[in-house]
């Protein structure tokens, strides 16, 4: 089997054929590949007022498709993180922002909890992280995009 078929079927049975062709997807991927501190990372985005916010592109492919829950939300609503800390992991999620500065989305990050780490350090990291999303994707419309 090749090997981009597997995360293809994925992505047509979630009903999100195009995801691993938009750029945000390709986003995502280049940098978790920089950053092994980060365990998962997501963007969820509007597309269209029909479709609402959901999840467009994550390094666990079965979250793509995934309705926004309160993290998001939160994150968009305030345009301040949103930091839950679990048994084992932080999960940061931040709204991010066009050249312009409007929220176009969110980021969620997922850190492996480690000796030391509080949930303002989480956010200093996961501010850097976002920081290099928004410098990659400069407009909504360059999330949707087809990945190059």
């Amino acid at each position: 089997m090749p090997n981009g078929l597997p995360l293809t079927l994925a992505l047509i049975v979630l009903g999100s054929a195009n995801a691993a062709e938009i750029r945000a997807q390709k986003v995502v991927a280049e940098i978790k590949a920089a950053h092994p501190e980060i365990t998962g990372l997501e963007l969820a985005a509007t597309r269209s007022a029909q479709e609402g916010c959901k999840t467009i592109a994550a390094t666990e492919v079965k979250e793509i498709g995934e309705k926004c829950d309160k993290d998001e939300f939160t994150a968009m609503k305030t345009n301040q993180p949103f930091v839950e800390q679990e048994k084992d992991e932080f999960d940061a999620t931040l709204p991010i922002h066009d050249s312009a500065g409007k929220i176009i989305g969110t980021v969620g990050i997922d850190f492996k909890a480690g000796p030391g780490q509080t949930k303002e350090t989480v956010v200093r990291q996961a501010q850097q992280i976002a920081s290099e999303l928004e410098k990659r994707i400069t407009s909504k419309e360059q999330l949707f995009e087809p990945a190059k």
